[in-house]
């Protein structure tokens, strides 16, 4: 509802004009915190992405505070075997395999930042966390959002993640 109010009246509604977003779902942080996730369609991403830093901190006042994060909709295709259904007579790209969309939703998640590195770690236990390396340059305008950042992301992908700045 924000978003078709900021398409109404405001300096955006303009860039605004043909895009929509596919859905939008809000997901707990902390007992005091919540976090908007808009998904938008890939092919607007680009578009998306000029205007992103000015639509984030409209939205974020209209919605009293909470982070507002964009994330493109992709789709996972399941790794073909022998007895499934699917009888495409094509491969399945790279683009639509798990680890992909993984990583590019890690790359929407902290868009106006760049990831310098990742690396994964096994624990003893079997579990696994990844250590995100951002750039030092972003950190003024991505350091409160570094838990937003992480409990997003364990939401959509069940993966823990932890974010680090390196110069």
């Amino acid at each position: 509802q924000a978003l078709l109010d900021l398409v109404a009246n405001s300096d955006l509604s303009s860039a605004l004009r043909g895009l929509y977003f596919v859905g939008a779902e809000e997901v707990v942080i902390r007992d005091d915190k919540v976090a908007v996730v808009i998904h938008i369609p890939f092919p607007q991403q680009k578009i998306y992405h000029k205007i992103q830093g000015r639509l984030v901190r409209e939205l974020e006042k209209k919605l009293s505070g909470k982070h507002v994060i964009f994330l493109s909709k992709r789709r996972i295709l399941s790794k073909p075997t022998r007895h499934s259904r699917n009888l495409s007579k094509q491969k399945r790209p790279r683009s639509r395999t798990l680890t992909a969309v993984h990583a590019s939703i890690l790359d929407d998640l902290v868009y106006p930042a760049e990831i310098a590195g990742k690396r994964k770690r096994e624990k003893l236990d079997g579990s696994q966390q990844i250590k995100v390396h951002l750039e030092k340059s972003s950190q003024i305008n991505t350091e409160t959002k570094l838990d937003t950042f992480m409990s997003v992301y364990k939401k959509l992908t069940g993966k823990d993640v932890v974010f680090e700045y390196v110069d």
